[in-house]
C-alpha cells in the first residue's frame, strides 16, 4: 500500500505549464497550493511573428491568380512555431516526470496551444495531468494563476 493511499491529504509536487506560442512559465507548487515557484522560463520569438512574417509566397507566385499556388495552407495545416514549440514543451515535461519532479500536473494556455501541448504529451505525462484550463494566463502573476487552479 503507498503512503498516498493512506493519507488521501498527503502532499503531491505540483507543476504548472502556463503557456502560449510564444512563451512558457512552469512552476512547482506542493498541494493544496499556497504559493507558486517559477522554475521555469521559456521565450519563443517566433511564436510572435506574424504570418506575413513568417509564410510567403513561393518564387514567381502571382498571388492567387488562376492556377497559383500557396506555400501555406491554412485549411490544412496547423502552425508549425506552435507545434515545434509544444514538442519541445512537452519533451522537457516528459523528462522532468521521468526524474521524479512532479506527481501532478495542471496545464494553462489558450485553447489551440493547450491541444497541442496535450497532442505532444507521453502517456505518462497525460496520466499525471490533474487539470487543464484554457484560458491565456502566461503574463499573469502567480496569485492570479493560483486562483484558476481551483485544487
Amino acid at each position: 500500500m503507498s503512503k498516498d493511499s493512506e493519507d488521501p491529504l498527503a502532499q503531491k509536487r505540483l507543476y504548472v505549464l502556463v503557456a502560449d506560442n510564444a512563451q512558457a512559465r512552469l512552476f512547482e507548487a506542493t498541494t493544496p497550493v499556497k504559493a507558486l515557484e517559477e522554475v521555469m522560463t521559456r521565450e519563443h520569438p517566433a511564436g510572435r511573428l506574424r504570418d506575413s512574417e513568417r509564410y510567403s509566397d513561393r518564387p514567381g507566385s502571382d498571388h492567387g491568380g488562376v492556377g497559383a499556388s500557396q506555400s501555406y495552407d491554412r485549411e490544412k495545416s496547423d502552425d508549425p512555431e506552435e507545434e515545434r514549440f509544444a514538442r519541445d514543451l512537452s519533451e522537457q515535461l516528459e523528462k522532468a516526470r521521468q526524474e521524479g519532479r512532479f506527481e501532478k500536473l495542471v496545464l494553462m494556455a489558450p485553447p489551440n496551444f493547450l491541444g497541442a501541448l496535450r497532442h505532444h504529451l507521453s502517456k505518462d505525462c497525460l496520466a499525471a495531468v490533474v487539470k487543464s484550463v484554457d484560458k491565456d494566463l502566461v503574463r499573469h502573476d502567480p496569485e492570479a494563476i493560483i486562483q484558476h487552479l481551483g485544487l
